[in-house]
């Protein structure tokens, strides 16, 4: 078969199988993959999904909701220690560790319920197996060879691998969600959101927790003042930050592992029982063979996408976190469904991810949609900051949670709403409203005109309009 245009034009041999024909093959069952596949499904679409794994993902499995289980835990450990102050002597807090992970197998399989069952309901069929590209339009999946007039591939992302001497004894945030005992001290390398939001599961649990990050900002995507508020908050349950921290190499044995960095010329060192590594992720293309596809990468490794997400090969798209760009569940969901519907109308749409808000579950939570003011400014927008703090909050005064923000970002001249930012208490549904507002252009008149639940934390959106 020949692919590619006359000036450049490359032969691939097919491997001597028979291939079998469908509409559409989509590489792995992650949130982006099942978004596609379903919706292509209930169009009338033949679809064939390619997933070693159990179906679900990262999300499910490695990712959203096993860390949640444990930040919901961790939680509740944090709630006990003030439960005094609320007249209830409920003494110190027991952690029984293997219970807690026992809890977050629970919630996970509650969540999934029969993933295998939906999609066979829908006429989906699922091979269990590894896929490889052997051409353009084919792909074998296990012992068999598929030939598709679309592919899908949402594969998702892994941990990138720290590069030092002794980078064996690190480990990533799958082992993070399933350490067999609670460690008594944990040194995390990243500045990222799975470093913040496993400082605070495992502070919580009263693990001695160092984070090294080698930038000199924590949470770079994120609004200065809500990090700032998240660091203090972190570092009052004990976390050391050490920032334009470059770590240079491990030592030890597991469970007693040196670890020396240096500052700005300065070498240092600590010891910690696990070493968690959270420098990023990236996409999982490993074994897919894109090259033989016609899939072209950039410099950095990730595939080279149009506005619709279709690689240099127009009948492969990348979704999700295999995408390489912001790596959040409901955007591979937005991806999945776009791709489906390029596919069934035959015109190439761009995933509108406007205003899709997305959450740091560290202590406190940090939520945010749309831009910065930085950002917003970046982009040529007169723009104006409106805040109001959880300080006189009633909600924030009864439960005894006063540290909060809310920002919210609007044009000056009309008001729209182009950015929010939210630090505290239940940030993560806060969010959404604003999200609406940002994704609507609402503008500030409006949102100040929606009063909020009294006393609920609600009332702090309202309030961030003045």
């Amino acid at each position: 078969m020949v692919y590619g245009d006359n000036h450049n034009t490359t032969v691939y041999h097919r491997e001597a199988r028979v291939a079998e024909n469908t509409d559409v093959l989509v590489i792995g069952a992650g949130t982006a993959g099942n978004a596609a596949a379903r919706a292509l499904a209930r169009a009338g679409r033949r679809v064939i999904v390619a997933e070693p794994d159990r179906v679900g993902g990262t999300c499910l499995w490695r990712g959203c909701m096993p860390k949640k289980a444990l930040y919901h835990a961790a939680a509740v450990v944090r709630g006990s220690a003030r439960a005094e102050q609320f007249g209830i002597s409920a003494g110190a807090a027991r952690i029984d560790w293997p219970a807690v992970l026992a809890w977050k197998w629970h919630a996970q399989e509650t969540y999934a319920g029969d993933q295998d069952g939906i999609l066979a309901s829908l006429g989906i069929e699922r091979i269990r197996a590894s896929a490889r590209f052997v051409s353009p339009d084919e792909v074998v999946v296990g012992d068999r060879t598929v030939r598709a007039e679309h592919v899908v591939v949402s594969t998702g992302a892994v941990p990138v691998t720290l590069d030092v001497p002794g980078s064996h004894l690190a480990e990533t945030s799958d082992a993070a969600l399933r350490y067999p005992t609670l460690p008594a001290s944990l040194c995390i390398i990243g500045g990222g959101y799975i470093a913040l939001e496993f400082a605070g599961i495992y502070a919580s649990f009263g693990t001695k927790v160092t984070v090294l990050s080698r930038g000199q900002e924590l949470l770079a995507p994120f609004d200065r003042d809500c990090v700032a508020l998240a660091r203090t908050a972190l570092e009052s349950l004990g976390v050391m930050f050490v920032t334009s921290a470059a770590v240079e190499s491990l030592a030890g044995a597991p469970g007693d592992i040196t670890i020396s960095y240096d500052v700005g010329g300065t070498r240092a060192s600590l010891k910690a029982e696990r070493v968690l590594s959270a420098i990023g992720r990236r996409p999982a293309y490993d074994g897919l063979d894109l090259d033989v596809a016609g899939v072209a990468l950039d410099a950095r490794g990730n595939a080279i996408l149009d506005h619709s997400l279709r690689t240099t090969n127009p009948r492969v798209y990348v979704a999700g976190d295999a995408a390489a760009r912001e790596q959040h569940t409901p955007i591979a969901n937005i991806h999945g469904r776009a791709i489906a519907q390029s596919i069934l109308s035959g015109q190439p749409l761009a995933p509108d991810v406007a205003g899709t808000p997305f959450t740091c579950f560290t202590v406190p939570e940090l939520a945010q949609t749309g831009l910065t003011l930085e950002a917003a400014e970046r982009d040529g927008i007169d723009a104006e900051v409106h805040s109001a703090t959880f300080e006189y909050l009633g909600a924030a005064i009864i439960s005894d949670v006063r540290h909060g923000l809310v920002k919210i970002i609007a044009e000056k001249d009309t008001g729209i709403v182009v950015g929010a930012h939210v630090a505290g208490e239940r940030a993560s549904d806060l969010i959404y409203p604003l999200a609406l507002a940002v994704r609507t252009r609402r503008t500030l008149g409006e949102v100040r005109a929606t009063a909020g639940v009294h006393p609920a934390f609600s009332e702090s959106v309202n309030w961030a309009a003045f």
